[in-house]
């Protein structure tokens, strides 16, 4: 059992500039001073030391005992953690190269985002500035709300507390916190923008602008299949089978200061997907004319199969095809969207042509089907009702008597008299129409 103590004390000093403490004369005035507790919490079996806690500022002895006692209850369960001076900032920059070593690592874009979280808006802070073990969820929360008046975005704001969370929760794994005080913070809300997809003559009117670009036969390839930017510029011919139609996807190519490429993002993203008849034409099309640039630059070419490059057969950079895919939409007049859309544009061209919403999922390498459901769930509303009014135009016409009412010997709100050596009318009811069973139920078995 720990020894612990709770008694009052005061900042006043004697006439050699030392602090009273708990002996100063004027502690018997019931408004000096404040409460505090002491425990003594046994030895660390880490460093053998022995574990002393001290705390005050507390308004009473009875606020200083309960706190004493929530202490004493953690050490007794083995859950106490001692205090740690380290302040949040700190920590987490001490962490993030850590973390980028260990576990699985870190990707260059997730570390380089994480790092700019830490040093431009975590560290910085009045939660940045305090003692990791002093913080306590209405903390995390007031630092939120400073972000969102400062008019962070809501979808950063939300970034920037990931970040956070996850710092705790290695602190908590170091044994310097006893809780996550970012588990359960309070998040804003993110208005969710629904994608407006270009009508199918407007995708038309951009795979017609494509044919003057040397390098639209990438656009013509990411409408045609949903590749993510970063897939694009990884594609290798080796990826590519023109005799099978298909194409496997492998690799993903990112900017975080410079290009890295590593393989692709989860194993749903790993994906073999079919190739239609025209993208299978712009493909072979540019295989010849890759060659040639190949066989024009000879001993200077760069060529180390990769399915889209520059002329001397550098691969490209993700910018670089943002920045290009801008030029054909402007060229062709249409709508503002970013490289990114054509991937959302590819999802609504199945959605409207009835595709499985289970196949969509899969060719676009989503995690899980109700991740795309969450982001077309707007586009498979209007496919879902033109199925149901197609469902519908099957029965119709085929059981005009299907559960008609045949009311023609009743009177409203009366039973009609039952013919003789029938069960006609039997058990009908006395209740208003819209209420009543009816009196004779004509079925037809519908068409096969």
């Amino acid at each position: 059992m720990a020894s612990n103590d709770v008694f009052k004390k005061c900042g006043c000093r004697d006439e050699n500039g030392k602090q009273y403490g708990a002996n100063c004369p004027q502690l018997e005035d019931r408004e000096h001073g404040t409460w505090a507790y002491y425990l003594s919490a046994g030895t660390d079996p880490k460093t053998g030391k022995r574990r002393q806690h001290r705390k005050g500022g507390f308004p009473n002895k009875r606020a200083a005992q309960i706190a004493l006692n929530k202490v004493r209850v953690s050490v007794d369960e083995g859950t106490y953690t001692e205090p740690s001076r380290k302040l949040v900032g700190d920590y987490a920059a001490e962490w993030l190269p850590r973390r980028e070593k260990t576990g699985n690592g870190l990707k260059p874009t997730t570390y380089r985002n994480y790092d700019r979280y830490i040093r431009n808006d975590i560290k910085p802070s009045a939660l940045g500035r305090m003692k990791i073990s002093e913080v306590r969820r209405f903390h995390v929360n007031d630092f939120t709300q400073d972000l969102v008046e400062a008019e962070r975005g809501p979808v950063t704001v939300r970034r920037i507390l990931a970040v956070l969370k996850v710092v705790f929760a290695a602190a908590l794994r170091d044994e310097l916190i006893a809780t996550n005080p970012a588990q359960f913070a309070d998040l804003p809300t993110v208005e969710k923008a629904e994608f407006e997809p270009w009508e199918p003559s407007q995708v038309d009117e951009f795979l017609k602008a494509t044919e003057h670009y040397r390098l639209g036969v990438v656009f013509e390839t990411a409408i045609y299949t949903g590749l993510r930017r970063g897939e694009l510029a990884a594609l290798r011919w080796e990826d590519v089978d023109l005799e099978r139609r298909t194409l496997t996807v492998k690799r993903n190519r990112v900017d975080a200061g410079k290009v890295y490429e590593y393989t692709a993002k989860s194993a749903a993203g790993r994906r073999t997907i079919p190739l239609p008849d025209a993208a299978v034409g712009a493909l072979m099309a540019w295989q010849i004319n890759q060659q040639s640039e190949a066989e024009e630059w000879a001993e200077a070419s760069e060529h180390d199969g990769y399915v889209f490059t520059l002329e001397n057969g550098r691969p490209l950079a993700p910018g670089y095809l943002s920045r290009q895919f801008q030029k054909v939409r402007e060229t062709a007049g249409l709508p503002a969207m970013k490289l990114h859309g054509t991937r959302h544009e590819f999802a609504s061209l199945l959605i409207a042509a009835g595709v499985d919403i289970a196949v969509v999922s899969k060719l676009l390498g989503h995690a899980s089907v109700s991740i795309t459901s969450d982001i077309y769930g707007h586009l498979i509303g209007s496919v879902s009702r033109d199925a149901m009014e197609s469902a519908a135009s099957l029965i119709q016409g085929t059981a005009p008597t299907l559960h008609k009412q045949d009311v023609s010997e009743g009177t409203k709100n009366a039973p009609a008299e039952p013919e003789s050596g029938s069960d006609k009318g039997i058990y009908s009811s006395l209740l208003p129409d819209s209420n009543r069973r009816p009196a004779v139920y004509k079925t037809a078995a519908l068409a096969s």
